[in-house]
């Protein structure tokens, strides 16, 4: 009899270390799997945080290029450049002198004719637009012929790049840029470069989006005609 008990004893203590060692033995599994999920969640993770990175990026720098175009554009039909924008709509500022705060604002979207999230970073942020103010006046033509004002003309430049030498005969016609990197904005406007900025100089914005020649103090003379012929070439 005392056998017999002794013998589901053991019986019973066998069946509850082999419960307790499956059991362990699932919890462990549990556990290995759930650390293997959550390193390839983190990986995933953090490959979604780069790729969407670049991709704000890359938007950036697109809306910049697109807008720079179409500033280009607005001198080609108005031989000037337009005014900073100061409200969500995107129209031009009215002319408010030459004080260098006027000439810091939003892309003037409505004015350029494009649409409004062109002039948005990647984040979704309205760019900077800063403009030489003088080359926003009403030039009647881009170079120099007769007394008027042109837009080829020297004169005292009012914004700065760090990172290159500005000059009266070529200055600086626009800077794009991001919320994040202000400029310094006091008699003249300075401005540092950040990774995101694009600045253009005046005979560049000539030359290379519309294919002109630069700036500069003559322009090739017309053939005159004397006696009644045309004059030697």
């Amino acid at each position: 009899m005392a056998r017999d008990i002794i013998s589901k004893i053991k019986t019973k203590i066998a069946f509850c270390c082999s419960e307790f060692g499956k059991r362990g033995s699932i919890l462990l599994e549990v556990a290995i799997a759930t650390a293997i999920i959550g390193v390839i969640s983190s990986f995933l993770i953090a490959k979604t945080i780069v790729a969407n990175k670049i991709a704000r990026t890359q938007l950036t720098k697109n809306n910049i290029e697109t807008t720079a175009v179409a500033l280009a554009s607005f001198v080609a039909n108005y031989n000037r450049l337009p005014r900073p924008s100061f409200d969500a709509e995107g129209r031009e500022s009215a002319d408010l002198g030459m004080d260098s705060s006027n000439f810091v604002g939003r892309v003037p979207f409505y004015a350029l004719g494009i649409p409004a999230k062109t002039a948005l970073d990647g984040d979704g942020k309205p760019l900077v637009y800063i403009v030489e103010p003088i080359l926003t006046s009403d030039f009647p033509r881009i170079y120099e012929k007769g007394l008027d004002h042109f837009f080829c003309e020297d004169f005292s430049p009012k914004i700065f790049v760090d990172r290159i030498a500005v000059s009266s005969c070529n200055p600086v016609a626009f800077v794009l840029d991001t919320r994040d990197n202000p400029p310094s904005v006091s008699e003249d406007i300075r401005i540092t470069v950040s990774k995101n900025t694009f600045w253009i100089l005046r005979d560049e914005l000539l030359m290379r989006y519309l294919k002109n020649a630069p700036c500069r103090r003559e322009v090739p003379v017309e053939p005159q005609i004397e006696n009644g012929s045309s004059a030697a070439i």
